[in-house]
């Protein structure tokens, strides 16, 4: 044994369990086993339960919540914590608020599963249904104290530290409260009478000692904890995490610094709800005051899912026991959903957050620093965070940012197209005043840094670090080019959203399409174009019906998303006069695509043709006598060069007559053949 409380106590009450036994025997000698029990087995005066316990207290002394015999050269073990924390009876004392009383009705609890004799004197004193575990009668019995007198101290009652914390448990609860069995779990038993090491005592279940990993946290990041911790005292503690991860192993290495053994919950442990819940979290919780931890939970799921709900018990669990909780996540805590509110709340901290956020140039207004992590992709990026952790080893920034993207795309995947920029800036071929406007939108992203972070020009209203753009204008003047052309200046990529493909007829789950969107963009960095945005801009009239409320709502949450995002969304319309006048006044730029005059036309038609082609045909006189838009253009060059290939030539002027033909017939015009 390792507890010299433990062994000292143990000397203390096997003997006195010892002569109880002979006394219910009827014998003067000690009790020795199963012999003296067959002896003395036809009866006595004392025998049995019910049977008054022998007074075998100190002389002149009452039993009381002090101890109950001399502890040697230990002084004061009812002392709690008097051993130190090496003790492991002590710690259960000290951890579990025992009185002197209570922690020797626990060791006699014990006894028979250190010593057989000790087990034998039990199952004589269990009477007509023998065991070898102390009745509730018996092991009072041996603290000389009757089961009255127990009741009156309450020293199990149902919510005392013995029964409450799981230390001591009935083997048949339904028997009479003297005739009761006690037993003590196992897990309790291998840490008194084992090594009580963390590393070697989680067992199963949910629970898991973190190691001492590489130092990913910073100084102020712990500190900050810390200081959050031990004003929570026993409560609970919120934190936000984001992209970089810092709220793991902070919280890891803050919970160390106050003296406490890190234990992680993995929620894929109980995710499907066992039958016997309750019962897992009972042991857990006991594991984790007999180590001496505070708990940290991951919480990256929905409330109102199915993992939700269980996770919903076990945060409950968690903060009616006496243990230090953490809890994080990546979103703001509701505690009306998830039923628990945290003493304390906050982020990791507000220093390195602050440094990052200029670093990176992203984030929301009043959180500039943050940069979240998308619904789809955060439980994966958090699981491989834990997991890595567990083994000692790290799972930085850079890892999470490349699994969130591929999440994102992914999940983007189902409601936008991803598309990789192939056009260049130079091969942009727009009126100088639309140039002019498309060089300030990158410029909004590229400076964004110097202006909103150094400059501190910050934008009120709960506003992003973004940048949002109306492009206006008719079909094929260039607007999708355009968008192209600035996310690969930007060197990302684009994702065109169709705004009527997300739009829904179930309340809510366009607001949800949406989010989707804005989340998986702002992890993947890119540019959102949304396509036919008059679709839901249009100018809001009077409110007839319920349909016309929610596309009201739908509109509102939508322009509140694009104000508060990140990067740059680009959205456009052919019919701007269609547009209420209160929206189009909150983006950043409205660019107005005009078709294109003769000069911006012949330069449209030698760009697509390139200048071998050009030269050989009339462009002047085309882009002149013929205004069709870019992309009108883009077509009548592709029909002529197929037209011109098919009969083995190079193009002519009469095979661009040709196609522009094509051209104005598709959209129900009359051509005039010069």
């Amino acid at each position: 044994m390792t507890s010299d409380l433990l062994q000292a106590r143990v000397t203390v009450l096997e003997e006195r369990l010892l002569q109880y036994a002979a006394r219910a025997v009827g014998t003067g000698e000690a009790f020795a086993g199963d012999g003296a029990a067959a002896a003395g087995s036809g009866g006595g005066d004392g025998d049995g339960p019910d049977a008054q316990a022998p007074d075998v207290r100190p002389t002149g002394r009452e039993a009381d919540d002090g101890d109950l015999g001399d502890c040697g050269d230990l002084g004061d073990c009812s002392e709690p914590g008097h051993c130190g924390g090496a003790d492991s009876l002590a710690h259960v004392e000290r951890e579990f608020g025992l009185s002197g009383i209570e922690r020797d009705l626990l060791v006699v609890c014990v006894l028979p599963e250190l010593s057989t004799v000790c087990g034998a004197a039990c199952r004589v004193l269990t009477g007509a249904a023998p065991a070898s575990r102390p009745t509730v009668a018996v092991a009072l019995g041996v603290l000389g104290l009757t089961p009255a007198q127990g009741v009156t101290r309450g020293l199990l009652r149902t919510g005392g530290p013995l029964l409450g914390s799981g230390l001591v448990r009935y083997e048949n609860p339904e028997a009479p409260y003297p005739d009761r069995l006690l037993r003590v779990p196992d897990r309790l038993l291998d840490f008194l009478v084992g090594a009580p090491q963390p590393a070697s005592a989680t067992g199963g279940g949910p629970l898991r000692v973190l190691p001492d990993g590489p130092g990913l946290a910073a100084d102020e990041d712990v500190q900050h904890l810390a200081g959050l911790l031990s004003r929570s005292g026993t409560g609970s503690l919120y934190v936000r995490d984001d992209i970089d991860g810092r709220a793991l192993p902070a919280a890891c290495a803050a919970l160390r610094e106050l003296g406490r053994v890190p234990l992680l919950v993995a929620p894929e442990d109980i995710e499907d709800g066992p039958a016997d819940l309750p019962a897992v979290l009972a042991e857990a919780v006991l594991q984790a005051r007999l180590l001496g931890g505070g708990v940290i939970v991951p919480v990256f799921t929905p409330p109102d899912g199915p993992a939700g709900s269980v996770l919903r018990v076990v945060l409950r669990t968690l903060e009616r026991a006496r243990l230090p909780l953490l809890v994080y996540g990546d979103e703001e805590w509701d505690a009306e959903a998830w039923g628990t509110a945290p003493t304390v709340s906050g982020d990791v901290s507000a220093a390195s957050r602050g440094e990052s956020a200029v670093s990176r140039g992203e984030g929301k207004a009043g959180a500039p620093g943050r940069e979240p992590l998308n619904a789809a992709a955060a439980p994966l990026v958090d699981r491989a965070r834990r997991t890595a952790a567990l083994h000692g080893g790290t799972f930085g920034p850079d890892e999470a940012r490349s699994l969130a993207r591929h999440c994102a795309a992914r999940h983007l995947g189902r409601l936008a197209r991803r598309i990789r920029p192939q056009v260049a800036w130079g091969d942009l071929v727009v009126p100088e005043a639309v140039r002019e406007r498309l060089d300030m939108l990158a410029f909004r992203i590229r400076h964004r840094e110097q202006v909103l972070g150094e400059w501190r020009l910050r934008r009120g209203g709960g506003r992003g670090w973004g940048a949002t753009a109306l492009f206006a204008g008719e079909s094929g003047t260039g607007k999708t080019m355009a968008a192209e052309a600035l996310a690969g200046e930007l060197g990302v990529d684009l994702f065109t959203v169709s705004l009527p493909s997300v739009v829904s007829k179930y309340i809510g789950e366009t607001e949800k399409n949406l989010e989707r969107i804005f989340r998986a963009a702002e992890s993947l960095g890119g540019v959102i174009l949304f396509d036919e945005a008059d679709a839901m801009f249009a100018k809001r009239g009077a409110v007839r019906d319920a349909n016309d409320r929610y596309a009201n709502l739908q509109s509102g949450y939508l322009l509140q998303r694009l104000e508060a995002f990140g990067g740059l969304a680009v959205l456009t319309t052919n019919l701007r006069s269609h547009m209420d006048g209160a929206f189009t006044r909150r983006f950043d730029e409205v660019i107005e695509f005009d078709s294109p005059g003769p000069d911006v036309r012949a330069r449209l038609w030698r760009k697509f043709l390139g200048d071998t082609l050009a030269d050989r045909c009339d462009i002047d006189r085309i882009a002149t006598e013929f205004p069709i838009a870019g992309g009108s253009i883009r077509a009548s060059v592709e029909t002529a060069a197929f037209a011109a290939a098919a009969a083995g030539r190079t193009v002519s002027t009469e095979d661009l007559l040709h196609a522009v033909e094509v051209e104005y017939r598709k959209q129900g015009r009359l051509f005039d053949r010069p």
